[in-house]
């Protein structure tokens, strides 16, 4: 099948880099005072203009293998998932379900995610809010990226003013979806915890969570930054693609059936930070800092992961033998 080819701008999608440190802030015990230090200095970062040189281009995104065939039991499986991103008012949402029954944690665990979204978008006056997140003049002058950011705004009022309560209440529910062991949490639990895991037991954890016949979409995103640190400086790690590499994963967990169409998250902050309100798919808002070459790369690098997951080449996929030490 011949790549379909879209335009998207030649830089870094800044959002994702100020959404990692939010999360690395928010995975955290700390004051108001250093998160929203952290918060703003992460703001600035993702402000910096592009280098000099860079500009729009053309990349081509290759044919994202199989996707998972529509179904009733797909569909009762996003069911929750689709309910919490399409509710135009979370806090309200949150306090209506925290007390039902959660016996597998998936509640808790979205919950989680939302709220965590929602920090991009609070405690601080709205222009400076939309100031903020406007990384292109396109989005500071888009009608419809003033909708999209209006309607965020909307969403997540209601856990404004106490980010420390906020980042409290996210972590206990991260906790709850943990001791109910729902699959993602699990995941993600390997990479917040990793300096006081078992790292064999880890590794075998993450093994066990990919062995699926058809792996979660939301383990994988999991799974796919506790590989990035547990490959860190390891030499079966070196000279790859870092950036081409994140993409990849993205694209595999589209085609594990995460939510990567026009409602979704990347999408919706592509429209934010760039004013790029048309789009339809998450390939359409992947950007990337490099060249084409980097882009050629993270398909490659998709379908290259893909298989070897199912092939259950664990050393490929980046679960290789630990050193040991001396």
């Amino acid at each position: 099948m011949t790549a379909k080819r879209i335009v998207v701008p030649a830089v870094l999608l800044a959002v994702i880099v100020l959404v990692a440190a939010w999360w690395l802030a928010l995975s955290r015990t700390e004051s108001a005072e250093e998160f929203a230090a952290e918060a703003s200095a992460a703001a600035r970062q993702a402000r910096e203009p592009p280098k000099p040189g860079s500009k729009s281009e053309v990349i081509a995104i290759g044919s994202p293998g199989p996707s998972l065939p529509a179904s009733p039991v797909l569909a009762a499986k996003y069911e929750m998932r689709d309910a919490i991103r399409d509710t135009t008012d979370l806090r309200a949402y949150y306090e209506r379900t925290k007390d039902l029954p959660d016996p597998t944690g998936e509640r808790a665990y979205r919950m989680a995610e939302a709220i965590f979204e929602c920090t991009a978008f609070m405690d601080l006056p709205v222009p400076d809010l939309s100031a903020r997140l406007a990384l292109t003049k396109q989005a500071r002058e888009s009608p419809r990226r003033q909708e999209a950011f209006n309607a965020m705004v909307e969403r997540c009022k209601g856990f404004s003013g106490n980010p420390r309560a906020v980042a409290e209440l996210m972590q206990g529910l991260h906790r709850k979806a943990e001791a109910a062991s729902y699959p993602a949490e699990v995941a993600r639990s390997l990479r917040m915890e990793s300096e006081r895991r078992d790292p064999e037991a880890g590794d075998k954890t993450a093994i066990s969570l990919l062995s699926a016949p058809t792996p979660d979409p939301d383990v994988v995103h999991e799974l796919a930054q506790y590989l990035n640190l547990r490959m860190a400086g390891h030499p079966d790690y070196r000279g790859i693609d870092a950036a081409a590499l994140a993409v990849a994963w993205g694209l595999l967990e589209c085609q594990y059936g995460a939510d990567c169409g026009p409602r979704s998250r990347p999408v919706t902050m592509t429209c934010i930070a760039y004013g790029a309100c048309d789009l339809t798919r998450v390939e359409d808002a992947i950007v990337v800092q490099g060249s084409q070459a980097t882009v050629n790369n993270a398909v490659e690098l998709r379908d290259r992961i893909a298989r070897q997951i199912a092939e259950r080449d664990w050393k490929a996929v980046g679960l290789a033998p630990r050193s040991k030490a001396p």
